[in-house]
C-alpha cells in the first residue's frame, strides 16, 4: 500500500516536471519563431521603405522638371503586417520610427489621392530628410537589437 502511494506520488511528480519542461521548451520554439518572423517583417520592410524613398526622391526631380507623377507610395505590406508588429515586437522605437516614416508616406499619398501631385512632391521635397533620418535610425535599431520578439 504504502509503495502504491509513493509510485503515484513520483509518477505525479515527474508528469508534472514533464510537462512544465514540455511547456518551457514549446515557449522558447514561439519565441525563437515568432522572432525570426518579426525579423523577415522588417527586413521586408526596409526593401518597401527604400523604394518609398527613392518615390519621394523621383516625385521631387519631378517637380523640379514641372512635371507630375500619378502614382503613390507603395505602402501595403505595412499595412498588412502592422498590428501584428505591434503586437510582437518588443522594441517600441523600432515601431515609433516606422509609423513616423509612414506616416509621412501616407501624407504624401492622400496628396496624390486627392489629385494634388505638386502638393505632394513638395511634401516630399519637404520631409525627405527626416524620412531619411528615421530610416538610418532604424535600421541601426534593428542590426543591433537583439530584442525583436516579445518576452
Amino acid at each position: 500500500m504504502e509503495i502504491d502511494l509513493i509510485s503515484a506520488i513520483i509518477g505525479a511528480t515527474l508528469t508534472g516536471f514533464g510537462m512544465i519542461i514540455v511547456e518551457f521548451v514549446k515557449r522558447y520554439w514561439t519565441k525563437r519563431d515568432q522572432r525570426e518572423r518579426n525579423e523577415k517583417m522588417l527586413k521586408a520592410l526596409e526593401i518597401e521603405i527604400k523604394e518609398g524613398i527613392n518615390r519621394c526622391k523621383a516625385l521631387i526631380k519631378f517637380r523640379k522638371g514641372k512635371k507630375i507623377s500619378f502614382s503613390r507610395i507603395y505602402t501595403a505590406f505595412w499595412d498588412s503586417i502592422k498590428f501584428e508588429l505591434s503586437q510582437n515586437l518588443k522594441d517600441v522605437e523600432i515601431l515609433c520610427l516606422l509609423h513616423r516614416i509612414y506616416y509621412h508616406f501616407d501624407l504624401v499619398n492622400f496628396n496624390m489621392e486627392r489629385d494634388r501631385f505638386m502638393v505632394g512632391a513638395a511634401f516630399a521635397k519637404d520631409k525627405i530628410g527626416k524620412i531619411e533620418e528615421d530610416f538610418n535610425k532604424f535600421i541601426n535599431k534593428i542590426k543591433n537589437n537583439q530584442n525583436l520578439g516579445r518576452s
